[in-house]
């Protein structure tokens, strides 16, 4: 599946919801002025822009006259041209109140609603190796008077960014030394998880089997390493969590020294004895290892907000 960083919404990210042609009856014939819209305002993003090719999805409970139905169920809500729209188009109905529940990206496997009157989001089975964000948002209890104000959503970012920065000891520059990784893996934490969301929280989430050596949450083999740093798997999205005594990082290096020289090792990290003792949602985490003759020294991982990543403030018209 392809990675869908590159997608990610953000931490706070908001959704505005309006009529447009705002009434104060519903019409007989209803008119697609009239219909509920979206127009996306991205607050804190790990991306550039948000824009055509991106898409959310929607539930909306519609509640009138003591019934309660469900009028939107997993809409996609996708941005063309420019501009975002949704096939099955409703409009708003006088005195009724809303409950609207959000979910990025739109396409989440085995998503939905759970509950009778206080509704809470379900996923199951979500493998956190397809590298791909997970939010959500709600507003409940909006009553529609005929002149709504604009209903906004605040996406929760449900998982943790981590990512892992190896380099050649800085200290070694004109040392004439080269290096490069042979293969890294990382494994010992769970690939999948099922979460139950209630409104307003991050989740309870139940996770699956732990990841092994032998099939590990990622790998990768020959990568160059240079003094100013690689990223070694990418931007990784896993489940916030206590982190492991069994979670490991292997690393197999080789570097060349100025007699041309080659050396050859193994490096087996734990991250529970790399400084951070827990991935909260929405916090990113940031490893760096540098290379040297023998050695390999892991700094302190540091702790960065995704809004730190954004390079400001992205509104989408």
């Amino acid at each position: 599946m392809t990675k869908r960083i590159g997608k990610t919404i953000g931490l706070g990210a908001a959704v505005v919801m309006m009529a447009a042609g705002c009434t104060r009856e519903y019409p007989t014939s209803p008119i697609e002025s009239d219909a509920i819209g979206f127009a996306p305002s991205v607050v804190r993003s790990a991306v550039s822009s948000l824009g055509n090719g991106d898409s959310f999805a929607v539930w909306a409970r519609e509640s009138k006259d003591g019934v309660a139905q469900m009028i939107l169920s997993q809409e996609e809500i996708h941005c063309e041209d420019g501009v975002w729209r949704y096939d099955d188009l409703r409009y708003w109905q006088w005195a009724a109140v809303y409950d609207f529940y959000a979910l990025y990206p739109h396409d989440v496997p085995n998503a939905g609603l759970q509950g009778a009157e206080e509704l809470s989001f379900v996923v199951r089975d979500f493998d956190a190796r397809n590298s791909e964000d997970l939010m959500v948002a709600e507003q409940t209890g909006l009553r529609y008077a005929g002149n709504p104000a604009p209903v906004v959503f605040s996406f929760r970012h449900l998982l943790s960014k981590v990512e892992f920065v190896g380099r050649i000891d800085p200290s070694l520059t004109g040392a004439g030394l080269s290096a490069r990784l042979l293969s890294a893996e990382l494994y010992g934490m769970p690939a999948t998880g099922s979460c139950t969301i209630d409104a307003g929280t991050d989740g309870t989430w139940i996770f699956g089997e732990n990841t092994t050596g032998e099939s590990p949450f990622c790998a990768v083999g020959t990568k160059e390493l240079s003094f100013e740093g690689e990223s070694i798997f990418g931007e990784l999205l896993l489940f916030p969590q206590a982190v492991g005594q069994e979670w490991i990082l292997e690393l197999e290096y080789e570097y060349v020294d100025a007699d041309y020289s080659q050396n050859r090792f193994t490096k087996i990290v734990r991250l529970a004895d790399a400084g951070v003792s827990e991935w909260k949602p929405g916090l990113g985490y940031r490893y760096s290892f540098s290379v040297g003759r023998d050695y390999i020294l892991f700094d302190k991982p540091e702790v960065v907000p995704w809004k730190s990543a954004s390079g400001g403030i992205i509104t989408v018209e």
